[in-house]
């Protein structure tokens, strides 16, 4: 799929090649300034994405936004700072990173945020629907990275933020697919927080837990759980606020920030696993706990 633009204007960009900012602690990590930086958002359309794309442009950011809803993200981004684009198409995101470069400049902070879900049990799940989610919740994060990564290393700045799950560490029946591509994200995202130590760009990931987001309707519900849409959608409406998850990201570009679990279940999920004997890591894959 290629990218789409929406009515795109040049923008004036300001000369920053030398501007470093202060080196964070462990690593030598230039901390990105938000007021000052261009901000990449995938996901821009709705939910946690919308609300990062938000207070980021609060914070005094240009805002790039990213979706496959074209309308939604332009809603929240404006016209000229929206981009239509596929995430698990690899060549559509190198065409993203070059058109954003084109249009707006050097990309300071990149937030991969796009995802969606499989819920059901996993042999009931067909591989046409593992490769649907593995290609967006994992292979879009590592085409995100790799796009707009290499321009940040090259240029000794940036910070990338990638959104993973509470369900990365905590397993859960009839969400194995979501599990594994969460727990992946976090994986890859400590992988890249080494490879690039030193380099002048940190990367974090944010693990939240549930948030009232639209992404039941963007889950697909197989077998026996097939009937749960709505049951899924209206848990999900009773959860944290998209800006409790935008709030933390935003700290994770002023702090580089490592591991962030975000809500009270996951914050409390992440501390007890961490070091958890068997039994109690038994009770959790139980739903026990």
């Amino acid at each position: 799929m290629a990218v789409a633009a929406l009515r795109p204007r040049r923008l004036r960009v300001h000369a920053r090649a030398g501007h470093r900012g202060r080196a964070g602690r462990g690593g030598g990590v230039s901390r990105v300034r938000l007021a000052e930086a261009l901000a990449v958002v995938t996901g821009a359309g709705s939910g946690i994405g919308a609300a990062t794309a938000r207070r980021f442009t609060a914070a005094g950011a240009t805002v790039i936004g990213v979706d496959l809803d074209g309308d939604a993200v332009a809603e929240v981004c404006g016209a000229s700072s929206s981009y239509v684009c596929d995430v698990a198409d690899r060549a559509a995101v190198e065409e993203l990173a070059d058109r954003i470069a084109a249009d707006h400049g050097d990309v300071d902070v990149l937030v991969n945020n796009a995802g969606v879900g499989v819920y059901g049990p996993f042999l009931d799940a067909s591989l046409d629907d593992w490769d649907w989610l593995v290609s967006i919740n994992l292979d879009g994060v590592a085409y995100g990275c790799a796009a707009f990564g290499r321009g940040m290393v090259e240029r000794g700045r940036g910070q990338v933020v990638n959104v993973a799950s509470g369900a990365a560490y905590i397993p859960n029946r009839n969400m194995a697919a979501y599990c594994a591509t969460k727990s992946a994200v976090v994986a890859l995202s400590q992988c890249l927080r080494a490879d690039w130590r030193g380099s002048g760009v940190g990367v974090s990931v944010v693990c939240p837990g549930v948030i009232s987001t639209p992404i039941a309707r963007a889950t697909r519900y197989v077998g026996r759980e097939a009937h749960k849409a709505d049951r899924g959608a209206a848990l999900l409406a009773r959860g944290h606020s998209p800006d409790l998850v935008a709030k933390a990201i935003a700290d994770c570009v002023k702090r580089n920030r490592d591991v962030v679990p975000v809500g009270f279940e996951s914050t409390l999920a992440y501390k007890l696993l961490r070091g958890a004997p068997q039994p109690i890591q038994g009770l959790v894959a139980r739903g026990a706990i």
